[in-house]
């Protein structure tokens, strides 16, 4: 029986040991903070070109994340500088596919483009507070850790209840400012028989590390919920249908006197329009912009591909494929990143990783975060394996 295994394990080695092209790796790194089986990690580029490493916790306590910035990662001797910060605590799920910092690497992150502040922020209960629901919704409960970059310090960490700070779309504008817009106050009233539904929305420049708000814009959005009764005479329908149409032009109407009443102030930060910011703030807005630089990329197969980052000067796109993940069989399985010329659409790079072929059956695959990172003019893809060990491969 053992022999049979034996047999078994150098077959399926000969079998996937030739999978695509091999790339030299350009550098490796061993990193000073090693994981534990405990952590997952994810790996960020910062506007000065460093690199940023935060591990989270699976078990709790959860609310300590270890950040690690990587300075001169390109060379033989990179600078760690690191910082743990205190979240809160939160139910956030880890993993693949589920971890926030993972599908967006924005939305907890928010970076100074002038590299002076990086803002750490995770918030409990935000949809909630911004959806259609009712009024004794409770409001969000966030943390902000605001970190100076230059020492890499905690300057100030504050847990706010604020729910335009706590849910709003908040990050730094083109031009530096630290700014957040969304829903201040909700009420409701019943005029006419109709339920009517008022929300106050401001958008708001903050100070760092202050928080110190000044005034943007504010406007005000009213709606009538649908009502989802069938009509049970044509004289309903029609009405219906009038209503429905009334509906739709006053909020028309009022997003454009949104707009008009903001985007002129807008314009000296970097924006053009409220939604300029949504695009920029929020995840949906930011897989748009994606979507729109990816249109020459071809859909990506085997299954398991996501997407995993933009270059920095917009050339190139990097796709994580991952045939484990979806249950594929044990003979061909790999871990693969993907690089496509974003001006074409053509695929570059096919990065396939030594692998054990038995991992997936018999204990957990390795972890990797990947990011597309520029030094000295040079693009690579570079990979954290494990929460332990940077590794680098130049984009040809």
């Amino acid at each position: 029986m053992l022999e049979r295994l034996t047999l078994f394990i150098l077959f399926v080695f000969s079998l996937t040991g030739c999978h695509g092209q091999r790339y030299a790796r350009a550098f490796t790194d061993k990193l000073h903070k090693t994981q534990n089986n405990h952590q997952w990690s994810t790996l960020h580029t910062m506007p000065d070109g460093a690199l940023l490493t935060v591990s989270k916790r699976f078990e709790q306590p959860k609310q300590f994340w270890n950040l690690l910035r990587i300075a001169a990662w390109d060379t033989s001797q990179p600078r760690e500088d690191k910082l743990d910060v205190d979240v809160g605590p939160n139910d956030e799920s880890l993993g693949w596919s589920l971890q926030a910092d993972r599908y967006d690497r924005n939305d907890q992150l928010l970076m100074d483009p002038g590299g002076n502040y990086l803002v750490v922020r995770l918030s409990q209960d935000a949809d909630t507070w911004d959806s259609y629901s009712e009024e004794s919704t409770k409001p969000p409960r966030t943390v902000l850790n605001i970190i100076d970059l230059h020492g890499f310090k905690l300057l100030r960490r504050v847990a706010i209840t604020d729910p335009l700070l706590g849910a709003g779309e908040m990050g730094f504008t083109p031009k530096g400012a630290f700014l957040v817009r969304g829903l201040q106050e909700k009420s409701s009233a019943t005029i006419g028989g109709k339920v009517i539904h008022t929300r106050q929305y401001a958008v708001e420049t903050l100070t760092l590390p202050g928080l110190e708000p000044e005034t943007v814009c504010r406007y005000t959005m009213a709606f009538s919920p649908y009502s989802p009764q069938n009509p049970s005479t044509p004289e309903e329908s029609k009405q219906k249908e009038k209503e429905n149409r009334e509906e739709v032009e006053r909020q028309q109407n009022q997003d454009q006197a949104a707009e008009k009443a903001c985007g002129p102030k807008l314009a000296p930060l970097g924006f053009s329009s409220l939604d300029d910011v949504r695009k920029n703030f929020t995840v949906l807005g930011r897989l748009g912009d994606y979507a729109d630089y990816s249109q020459r990329v071809p859909p990506q197969s085997p299954w398991g591909c996501s997407f995993e980052d933009l270059s920095g000067n917009l050339q190139y796109e990097l796709y994580d494929c991952d045939e484990s993940d979806v249950g594929l069989t044990l003979l061909t399985w790999y871990r693969g990143f993907r690089v496509f010329h974003l001006e074409d659409g053509k695929q570059i790079m096919d990065l396939k990783l030594p692998h054990s072929t038995l991992v997936p059956l018999f204990g957990a695959s390795p972890q990797f975060s990947g990011v597309l990172a520029t030094s000295r003019g040079v693009t690579y893809v570079v990979l954290l394996r494990d929460g332990a060990e940077l590794e680098g491969y130049r984009v040809p």
